[in-house]
């Protein structure tokens, strides 16, 4: 194994554990000899890749990473990487993508990706629509705390919403429990006729911001095991934009 897969492994470890990590961790975790593991861990401490806690016996990323990581975040935003992977989706898939906020109760529309395949109906930019009736909602709403959730579905304007459809919040609660469970939300001939959609979301700690994005097609292509495939390229999108911006809530396999 090469000194770069070593380090980088180091540091996926970190990063998956959420703390810092002791040479005991490299050792186990990354099956590594003691003397490898502690020779490692020192060159990568003597580069500023790593810095060590004397008081708690721990490694975490070092000022060469600090340093190279804020030089990123100060050149691009969540908007930026999502825009930038989206735009791949769409030029891979043929199918057009949103990107899509949670103001208030409502979905918000910020962004439209064109693809080659028409849809019947195209929501433009500035749209909005009710959070609980789309995929792009439900997966914002699947980031909320249960208490902020329980006030969302109390909230005059969603119980005025619900009034007279054939939807309860117990079976809203649950899509919004399997969202947050399965890491994305599917919606096939929901609020927009015809048309299937899945999204997912990402959102970045330090701004307190969050966005979900979406791929949207024709209902007669939306078969299962489309859903699945649009479904794991996207999440596999939010897992590496995630590990840009440090997003925790975003830890679904693939």
């Amino acid at each position: 194994m090469s000194i770069l897969e070593t380090a980088a492994n180091i540091l996926k470890l970190m990063i998956a554990r959420q703390e810092g990590i002791r040479i005991n961790d490299v050792i186990t975790q990354l099956g590594m000899p003691k003397s490898t593991a502690s020779r490692v861990m020192s060159q990568l401490e003597s580069y500023g890749y790593l810095e060590k806690s004397e008081a708690q016996g721990t490694f975490l990323p070092g000022p060469l990473i600090l340093s190279a990581s804020h030089l990123v975040g100060r050149q691009a935003t969540l908007n930026d990487y999502v825009d930038a992977a989206l735009h791949a989706l769409c030029e891979r898939t043929g199918y057009t993508g949103y990107i899509s906020m949670l103001d208030h109760q409502e979905i918000l529309v910020l962004r439209v990706i064109h693809g080659r395949h028409a849809l019947p109906v195209v929501t433009w930019p500035g749209s909005r629509s009710p959070a609980w009736g789309t995929s792009t909602g439900r997966v914002l709403l699947a980031r909320l705390p249960e208490r902020q959730l329980k006030d969302f579905f109390a909230s005059p304007l969603v119980t005025s919403q619900l009034s007279g459809t054939p939807y309860s919040v117990s079976a809203l609660t649950a899509a919004v429990d399997n969202a947050r469970s399965q890491g994305f939300a599917a919606a096939v001939n929901e609020s927009v006729a015809d048309t299937a959609s899945v999204s997912c979301a990402v959102g970045d700690p330090a701004s307190h911001q969050a966005v979900a994005f979406c791929l949207s097609f024709p209902q007669a292509l939306a078969t299962p095991d489309e859903l699945q495939r649009i479904a794991s390229l996207l999440k596999q999108t939010a897992n590496a934009i995630a590990l840009k911006t440090g997003d925790t809530l975003v830890t679904h396999p693939l």
